[in-house]
């Protein structure tokens, strides 16, 4: 039997979905099929490695760290396959990370497994988020994840309603969102009918009034008469995210997106028949132009919105989208507009990768290599790497920090100056990290540190 490991780059809700996807595939390829796969949380011991990449900004350069780092652990007759979104931006990098990696988007990586569609998905990764679409057709000027996603396609209302029963009896809030874009539910599977984002709310807030929702990544065009309607009727649904981007007028044109006008509009709409509602939101600073005086205008809005949570992104180039074309601003002017909402609101921030060209990434990708080889081989054991049950875990982001693990360890060593602490570290320092990165440190500590009881207290610790 093949040992198989996935591993999850990025751990964003339509991520989680498609690692639990193609965990119910490979499981349900078992049961009709003599190559059968038992899944492998320790990557260095697996036969076949999936690697589910991210393309959205530092997510693309975590992606690249781990498979890099991967590579550089991984058996030399395993099989890589990379799939994600960055097979839709990065072809050609991707293609040269390893001579005999298979690079294949995820559509085809779960049609290895099994030509048929996954309605049933379960949930090896919990969250009580429900994805109801996949893709965008709003074509906003910055973001480039409509060229990722494909066409907008909309979930079966049987099969979300599903997925809501089964949540429903282990959560008391649950999330009810698209990969991207939530309002345009339906457009596409029930043209016809006319079945909508408001009827789907409707028919979910009715059956289950005993739990509460939040409805995640809302477009403003989707605010009409008709869902602000099922807003009034259920008390139940807590929270709405609305991302308003910006107030000016004309930053919003360039971004392709709603008035300002027509969103406040709505938004006080809603805040006079709903004003328990919790209204959440994002805004992008420093876009293509933007003056000072425009910004300061967002501040003064912001002040006075009264938004449960403001999400702050500053603005970076994205390749191929309409808004990479214009010019930008100072990287150190995006910067310091982004953290200086981020102090006054205490939001969630977004911190977008740089613009890399095809050139800079393949550099960036040699020196997480050149990175790697200085710490050598895996810093973690097997169980405390691992994030979630039935996904491989990497220990990737500790060894671009490995001098600040080094330094919490040989205080920790020298902090242990009794039998209880020097028993209570070594049971730490032991279960966290591997033989071969215990020995290295020992080495490493013996060449610096004189005296023989601390030296010993080094050796009884780490060996």
């Amino acid at each position: 039997m093949k040992k198989i490991s996935v591993i999850l780059c990025n751990n964003m809700h339509m991520d989680i979905e498609n690692a639990n996807k193609l965990l119910t595939v490979i499981q349900d390829s078992n049961k009709n099929s003599t190559n059968c796969r038992t899944i492998e949380t320790d990557y260095t011991q697996a036969d076949e490695i999936i690697i589910i990449t991210c393309a959205f900004g530092n997510g693309k350069l975590e992606s690249l760290r781990i498979i890099s780092d991967v590579v550089s652990n991984m058996r030399n007759d395993a099989k890589l396959i990379i799939t994600g979104c960055m097979v839709k931006t990065d072809l050609e990098l991707l293609l040269d990370v390893k001579e005999d990696a298979l690079v294949l988007d995820f559509e085809t990586v779960l049609k290895i497994f099994s030509e048929n569609e996954v309605s049933n998905i379960r949930q090896f990764i919990p969250q009580n988020k429900v994805i109801i679409s996949t893709g965008c057709k709003k074509k906003c000027s910055y973001c480039v994840y409509p060229n990722i996603a494909d066409k907008y396609v909309s979930k079966p209302k049987e099969q979300i309603l599903s997925e809501v029963e089964r949540m429903h009896e282990n959560e008391t809030t649950i999330y009810i969102t698209g990969a991207q874009e939530t309002s345009d539910y339906g457009i596409d599977l029930y043209h016809e009918s006319g079945y909508n984002i408001s009827n789907l709310v409707d028919d979910i807030c009715t059956k289950y009034p005993d739990c509460n929702f939040v409805i995640g990544w809302f477009h403003p065009s989707g605010l009409t008469d008709e869902f602000i309607s099922v807003l009034e009727k259920h008390k139940n649904i807590i929270e709405i995210m609305i991302h308003i981007q910006h107030v000016s007028g004309r930053i919003l044109r360039l971004m392709r997106r709603p008035s300002f006008s027509f969103t406040e509009g709505r938004l006080q709409k809603i805040k006079q028949i709903r004003p328990d509602l919790a209204i959440s939101t994002e805004v992008i600073v420093g876009f293509s132009g933007e003056t000072e005086a425009e910004f300061l205008n967002l501040v003064k809005y912001l002040d006075n919105a009264g938004f449960a949570d403001i999400g702050v992104a500053s603005y970076e180039q994205v390749e191929n989208t309409p808004a990479a074309k214009l010019t930008q601003l100072p990287k150190e002017v995006r910067t310091e507009r982004m953290n200086f909402l981020l102090n006054r609101y205490k939001g969630s921030s977004s911190y977008p990768a740089p613009n890399f060209e095809e050139s800079d990434l393949n550099a960036y990708y040699m020196q997480t290599q050149t990175k790697l080889k200085k710490c050598g081989g895996m810093i973690l054991n097997p169980e405390a790497r691992q994030k979630y049950r039935s996904i491989a875990g990497t220990d990737t982001e500790l060894k671009f920090n490995v001098e600040a693990t080094i330094a919490r360890i040989y205080q920790a060593i020298l902090n242990a100056r009794d039998e209880l602490e020097i028993s209570r570290v070594r049971a730490e320092v032991q279960s966290l990290y591997t033989e071969e990165f215990r020995n290295k440190l020992f080495n490493m500590f013996s060449k610096t540190v004189k005296k023989p009881g601390i030296m010993e207290r080094f050796r009884r610790i780490l060996l």
